[in-house]
């Protein structure tokens, strides 16, 4: 079980300002439609976010499946159809329908079974079936390797057709350090961007432009609903670069601009919560 930190902003005299919010899904602020695509772009907190709102729509009645159009860690906590056709998750959710008749809201993680704990997607055909099997699905469409702030190559990201909205996502860890060590594929951004980064830093305003630019994170997105998630907000000095980077973007995309904090809970042996480690 996790614990989180949402928070949106809003323009106040030209200025963002911070507010904190109950839930990731209040804090996107899209509407819900039915057999809705979500998928999530870019760098670092992809995975955390994407269980965290897969959680949230659950607890909303939800039934959400999760899959990957790439490579994710095959979950243990989580109730997972290792498939590479639509029908065997079909399949799987009518004998579960049986079981339990009281339908409520369930996540559900499915992929085919790839090498080192992982799972991988399904061929595009059998993955643009799922909609039809939940009442949202959420796709992690990129990879980063762990890294928190991306630029992507020719064919990525992978995103669904009719995929309704896209969550572009970069961590704060990355800004102030050495491009080498925290962007993945930093060596694109002289070819998509001008920038000489070899033995730079990552500023504020860089890491804004890779999320909103149709060469970075918003690749393939600029005609769909896109939203800006900003992840490891975990003390003051990450929520000023979240503010400094939504700045340098100016005030439309100041609304679609979030920041998360995600947080592992650990339980010492009689069950008491010990010290959280950072784990978006």
């Amino acid at each position: 079980m996790g614990a989180k930190s949402v928070y949106t902003m809003k323009n106040q005299e030209g200025k963002p300002v911070v507010t904190r919010r109950t839930s990731l899904w209040e804090a996107l602020g899209f509407p819900l439609k039915d057999h809705m695509v979500i998928s999530f772009t870019g760098g670092g907190g992809k995975t955390s976010a994407m269980y965290s709102l897969a959680d949230e729509l659950a607890h909303m009645g939800k039934r959400v499946i999760v899959t990957t159009s790439t490579h994710i860690f095959c979950p243990e906590d989580r109730e997972v159809v290792p498939a590479d056709r639509a029908e065997t998750v079909k399949e799987f959710l009518k004998g579960r329908e049986k079981r339990h008749s009281d339908r409520v809201g369930q996540v559900l993680v499915t992929g085919q079974s790839a090498a080192g704990g992982k799972l991988k997607g399904m061929d595009l055909r059998e993955m643009e079936q799922l909609p039809d099997l939940a009442d949202v699905l959420l796709v992690e469409a990129d990879g980063a390797k762990r890294l928190p702030l991306k630029i992507p190559r020719e064919g990525e990201p992978v995103l669904l057709k009719g995929t309704h909205v896209v969550i572009g996502c970069a961590g704060l860890d990355a800004i102030g350090c050495p491009w080498e060590e925290k962007c993945f594929r930093w060596e694109l951004a002289e070819q998509a961007f001008g920038w000489q980064t070899e033995n730079s830093l990552i500023t504020p305003a860089q890491a804004g432009r890779i999320l909103i630019s149709s060469q970075g994170t918003r690749k393939g997105a600029e005609s769909m609903e896109y939203r800006i998630l900003l992840n490891k907000a975990d003390n003051e000095a990450r929520i000023s670069d979240g503010i400094r980077i939504v700045e340098s973007l100016g005030e439309e995309w100041t609304g679609r601009c979030v920041m998360t904090s995600f947080f592992t809970i650990e339980k010492d042996q009689n069950g008491r919560n010990k010290a959280a480690g950072k784990k978006s």
